[in-house]
C-alpha cells in the first residue's frame, strides 16, 4: 500500500493552519494462466484447452478525525478482469465469446466511534462466515472454477452497514432499500496455544458457518452453507494449508448438494491443490490442480461439450476432468 499525504490549509478566518490527511492507494495485477479441456477462465463461449486471464484491483482509501476522536472516510475499488475479451463490457461480452471489464465495486463512506462502526454504500452485507475453501493458494487465482453458493458471498449492493465488538465477539448488521438484510457474529480465541475462529452468516433464505483453527504455521477449516431460492442448495467445504514463511502450500474439497424437485438430489464436487511463493515484497507467484465436476464453472470439458454461459446452465453433462494454472502477481 502506498500513502498519499495531502496538505489543505484553511482561509479566511483560519488562514495559515494546516491540516494532515491521509490517502491511501494499493491494488494488484495478476495474470493467470490455466490449461484443461474445454477450459476458459470468462465462461465464455471460445473454450480451448489453453486460456489466459488478467485480473486487477485498484483500492482507494481516505480517513480523517475530528478534534473530539470522530473517525471519518471513504473507500472504494475498481476492478478489472479480462479473459478472451471482445471490447464488449461485461456481461454481455460473455455471449460474444469473452469477458472484459472495468466496474465500480465496493464503494462506501464510513464513521467510526465508541458506539461502533457505520459504513453507508456498497459495503456486501453483513455476515462473519468464511468460505475456506479460499485457503487453497490456486483457488485465490481464480483460474479454479469453484462451486461456492453465490449468494452466500456479500452482495454488492447499496445498504447501511453496522458492526461493533463486545467481550470479543463481533456483532455486524446490515439493511438495504428493499429492505433485504444480513447478519453476522464472529468470535475468536486462543484454545492451548491453537486459535479458533466461529462465524455465522445470516440472510434472507441462506444460512451458513465455518470454523477455522490455526497453530503455527498450519490452518485447516470448514464452512457450511445452505440456501432456500426455489429449492434447497447446500454447499460444504474443508481446507488446510500450511505457511513456512514466503512458501504456502494448501489442498481443499468442495460440495454442492443441489435437492430439486424435478431430477432429485444431485451432488457436485470439486478437489484443489495449489502453492504460492511470494519471491520478493508484493512478487508472487501461484500454481495448481484442480479435478472439476462437469457442472463447475469454466468448465464444459464435459463429453457432451458446452451447452450455456455459467456454470448454473451445463444441462445434464456428466464427466470430471483435471485443470492446472499458473499465475504471476504484483501488488502495492
Amino acid at each position: 500500500m502506498k500513502k498519499v499525504w495531502l496538505m489543505t490549509t484553511a482561509v479566511v478566518a483560519f488562514a495559515g493552519a494546516a491540516a494532515a490527511q491521509d490517502l491511501t492507494i494499493g491494488g494488484f495485477l495478476e495474470f493467470e494462466a490455466a490449461y484443461g479441456e474445454n477450459y476458459d477462465l470468462g465462461e465464455g463461449r471460445s473454450i480451448d484447452n489453453l486460456d489466459y486471464g488478467v485480473d486487477g484491483r485498484l483500492n482507494f482509501d481516505y480517513s480523517n478525525s475530528t478534534k473530539s476522536g470522530l473517525e471519518y472516510g471513504m473507500h472504494f475499488e475498481l476492478d478489472l478482469y479480462s479473459s478472451d475479451a471482445t471490447g464488449t463490457p461485461y456481461p454481455w461480452d460473455i455471449l460474444d465469446g469473452g469477458q472484459s471489464a472495468v466496474s465500480f465495486n465496493d464503494g462506501y463512506v464510513f464513521i467510526n466511534s465508541a458506539l461502533g462502526n457505520v459504513k453507508m454504500g456498497d459495503t456486501g452485507s453483513a455476515g462473519d462466515a468464511t468460505d475456506v475453501i479460499y485457503n487453497v493458494p490456486f483457488v485465490q487465482t481464480g483460474v479454479s472454477g469453484a462451486l461456492d453458493i453465490a449468494s452466500f458471498e456479500p452482495a454488492e449492493q447499496e445498504q447501511i452497514f453496522y458492526q461493533n465488538a463486545f467481550l470479543g465477539v463481533n456483532f455486524e448488521a446490515s439493511v438495504d432499500d428493499d429492505s433485504n438484510w444480513g447478519l453476522g457474529i464472529g468470535y475468536s480465541a486462543d484454545v492451548g496455544g491453537v486459535n479458533v475462529a466461529l462465524g455465522l452468516s445470516a440472510r434472507e433464505e441462506v444460512l451458513a458457518g465455518s470454523l477455522v483453527a490455526t497453530a503455527g504455521g498450519l490452518t485447516a477449516g470448514v464452512n457450511y452453507a445452505m440456501e432456500e431460492v426455489g429449492a434447497t442448495t447446500e454447499y460444504i467445504a474443508t481446507s488446510v494449508a500450511y505457511n513456512m514463511g514466503a512458501l504456502t502450500v494448501g489442498t481443499g474439497v468442495e460440495t454442492r448438494i443441489s435437492h430439486d424437485i424435478v431430477s432429485g438430489e444431485e451432488y457436485e464436487s470439486n478437489y484443489f491443490i495449489g502453492a504460492s511463493y511470494e519471491l520478493a515484497d508484493g512478487l508472487t507467484f501461484t500454481a495448481g490442480a484442480s479435478n472439476l465436476d462437469s457442472d463447475s464453472a469454466n468448465n464444459g470439458s464435459i463429453t457432451g461439450g458446452f451447452t450455456g454461459g455459467n456454470s448454473d446452465v451445463w444441462g445434464d453433462l456428466e464427466g470430471r476432468s483435471w485443470v492446472a494454472g499458473a499465475s504471476v502477481k504484483v501488488a502495492f
